[in-house]
């Protein structure tokens, strides 16, 4: 009479669910496979960019045949990284030659640092070098029993060079001074420490010192401007330049301009160790957008020379940037790092003696030498 309901653990009905259940799996399954399909293209692609973009490409490359008709050697990759290491050497351009590549590029450098117009992030990466990571010490600052003395004469040291003429120190002290120093970034700061307890020594506290060695050990007057234009710290050049462009403009004797700051990375490369004692290194910073900046590198190439010959390794040496950081106000405008901002104010003063021996003897060679 009546119709038997269907149990629904039949063996019809858990049949059907099964079938539906692994349906849903083999749909998640092609899904995901999807996905990682989308992933992988979009990884090949951006990989195929950094390759087409950081290698050489054949036509472009600059290629010389060594001796004996051997294969020819592509030297651009080798020039790019020789002129972001080694002063006065241009590194060749290497532009992004595509709009779609170049976005593509900038978002390959926001996540991993490697920039593919640039073949030196490479190294910045993975070795510790390039224009973007300060050089490790190669030698040893000083050591037991050699140690150069701050202020000694070419003759008394063993890392003067042979043949120098004996530097006339101390000058004849002027009336009017030869050298301008002020800071664009008058507010940056050391860690406290002995020489300065209770107070935030800032990069003004090093050149008050700097002023002071120059004129009592070497007979050099310096005009020291200590107004600050970094607070806030956007647009401060564009705030000191019309100060300093006045100050120059009413002291024409002015030989030499340095603008003195510290910078912003970890201590671990911006500390020297000199027997028990430690230093704050010096960075040199060249502004190539000048265009007439040639006197400008000549000089800073010279202070490097004698820094090396005061004291080696003290000097992380020069770095080229894309700016003009108002070096265009004067001939020869410098700008001078002093350790960073992990250093003490005890550590930045302990270099200033040998800075203050390498810039005398850099003004001594330009201006008073024939």
């Amino acid at each position: 009479m009546f119709k038997r309901r269907r149990s629904r653990w039949s063996p019809d009905w858990r049949a059907k669910r099964l079938k539906k259940k692994r349906g849903t799996k083999k749909g998640d399954l092609f899904q995901s496979l999807r996905r990682h399909k989308i992933l992988a293209a979009a990884v090949l692609l951006l990989a195929l960019l950094v390759a087409s973009q950081a290698l050489p490409r054949r036509s472009a490359l600059k290629q010389t045949a060594p001796p004996g008709g051997a294969a020819a050697v592509p030297l651009i990759f080798y020039e790019t990284l020789l002129g972001r290491e080694l002063p006065g050497l241009p590194a060749p351009p290497v532009n992004l030659r595509s709009w779609v590549a170049r976005p593509l590029g900038t978002a390959l450098y926001i996540f991993t640092g490697i920039d593919p117009a640039d073949p030196c992030s490479l190294l910045d990466l993975e070795l510790g070098v390039g224009r973007g990571v300060s050089l490790q010490a190669l030698a040893s600052v000083g050591g037991d029993g050699d140690e150069p003395l701050p202020g000694s004469k070419p003759g008394e040291s063993e890392h003067c060079y042979p043949g120098e003429a004996l530097f006339p120190f101390p000058l004849s002290r002027k009336n009017r001074a030869s050298i301008l120093l002020y800071h664009t970034h008058g507010s940056e700061s050391f860690i406290p420490g002995d020489a300065s307890p209770g107070k935030n020594p800032t990069v003004i506290t090093v050149g008050e010192e700097l002023v002071r060695i120059l004129e009592e050990n070497y007979g050099i007057t310096v005009l020291h401007h200590r107004n600050i234009y970094d607070l806030p710290r956007r647009d401060a050049y564009k705030k000191a330049r019309p100060a300093v462009e006045k100050i120059i403009e009413e002291n024409p004797d002015f030989e030499l301009v340095i603008d003195l700051h510290r910078d912003g990375i970890p201590r671990s490369k911006t500390t020297a160790t000199l027997g028990d004692r430690k230093l704050a290194k010096i960075l040199l910073v060249h502004g190539r957008r000048n265009p007439e900046s040639d006197k400008n590198l000549e000089f800073a190439l010279c202070l490097q020379r004698e820094l090396e010959a005061v004291m080696p390794s003290l000097s992380r040496g020069i770095i080229y940037q894309d700016f003009v950081y108002n070096q265009d106000l004067h001939p020869y405008a410098i700008l001078v790092e002093v350790g960073s901002h992990e250093n003490s104010i005890d550590e930045a003063l302990l270099t200033l003696p040998y800075l203050a021996e390498a810039i005398a003897r850099t003004y001594c060679i330009f201006f008073l030498q024939d």
